[in-house]
């Protein structure tokens, strides 16, 4: 190591002793918990080798874009952050992957790289709170499903509560209950691609999409089967499925069927209901009115109401408006 200078970092409340100097670079470990790893090599409950990890970090480009931006700024701007002991990188992954292949072009100018030396006893909770500070809170440079990954194995391995890791972060509960949500579903599916992080996302928060999975069997499987094989161009595109749903009538029922048996796909059933007519704002607003007027547990509500007179008094304005729009409809047909 270069002079030390000691300092001090504050996690949360409490107050660390560090120490601020240049490392051998080649004496550092990278973070085996580190997101960016697990995402990187899909490695899920394997550990991967510290000779597997570099190899691949070193093939992101985005590790290839710093390994250029440190070259010219003749080095680190932000030290990364090392734990004494096992001298393993919690903080700057990224950054020991750009050195590495910085000192194979010349091992003397980048044998050193500038580093915060935490204590070796620091406890695995101030490490999630430093680390969660960085890349959930702060900076945000991990992708959802990194920092999902991250919170969802903090949970297994530390056994807190979802409301205690919002407390360590300050984050909202509801932030983080969405974010494992959309990650145990795609362990549950066996997707474990980074990229479709999004895809999962607007599946799991259109109602449509739920109403279509609950009534129609085997659509999910359809749905989840064409997301891995990249069948559906963009994420957004999940949308259209709820947006069939939504229709709620035979048509609809039948074109969610027909996805499901891989007859249609979203993009034809979509057309054919659109062509219909039956997605205009017009026809929707009709037919919801319609369906929530004629549930029976609606009548039985109404009943019960005490302001029935009112009520009755709207629906007769109603009745009169409908009439009037019937006989213009009509007119039009000639």
């Amino acid at each position: 190591m270069s002079k030390e200078i000691e300092d001090v970092l504050i996690i949360g409340k409490e107050k660390y002793p560090v120490k601020k100097c240049e490392i051998e670079q080649s004496k550092l470990f990278f973070y085996t918990d580190n997101p960016r790893v697990y995402s990187i090599l899909n490695s899920g409950d394997y550990t991967p080798t510290q000779e597997e990890i570099e190899k691949l970090m070193c093939k992101q480009e985005h590790v290839k874009k710093l390994k250029e931006s440190i070259r010219s700024n003749g080095g680190l701007i932000d030290p990364i952050i090392v734990r004494d002991g096992d001298y393993v990188v919690l903080e700057g992954n990224s950054r020991l992957a750009a050195y590495r292949l910085l000192n194979k072009q010349d091992p003397i100018k980048w044998a050193k790289i500038k580093a915060i030396i935490l204590p070796k006893d620091i406890p695995d909770s101030a490490v999630f709170a430093l680390i969660g500070q960085y890349h959930i809170i702060g900076r945000k440079d991990w992708e959802p499903y990194e920092q999902a990954g991250y919170l969802y194995r903090t949970i297994n391995k530390t056994k807190k509560t979802q409301s205690e890791l919002a407390n360590d972060l300050g984050m909202k509960v509801s932030d983080i209950k969405k974010l494992l949500l959309i990650y145990q579903y795609m362990i549950d599916k066996e997707d474990n691609h980074p990229n479709k992080w999004s895809y999962y996302e607007e599946l799991l928060k259109n109602r449509g999409i739920k109403k279509a999975f609950d009534e129609t069997p085997a659509l999910e499987d359809k749905i989840i089967e064409e997301i891995k094989n990249d069948k559906i161009k963009m994420a957004i595109d999940i949308r259209k499925l709820g947006d069939i749903s939504k229709v709620n009538d035979k048509l609809s029922k039948k074109i969610l069927k027909d996805i499901a048996k891989g007859e249609e796909d979203i993009y034809s059933g979509f057309n054919i209901i659109e062509s219909s007519g039956k997605m205009d704002n017009n026809f929707q607003t009709i037919s919801n009115f319609r369906k929530k007027i004629t549930d029976k547990n609606f009548s039985n509500k109404l009943l019960k109401d005490e302001n029935l007179r009112d009520i009755e008094y709207e629906l007769k304005k109603i009745q009169r408006t409908v009439i009037v729009l019937l006989k213009t409809i009509e007119r039009s047909k000639k």
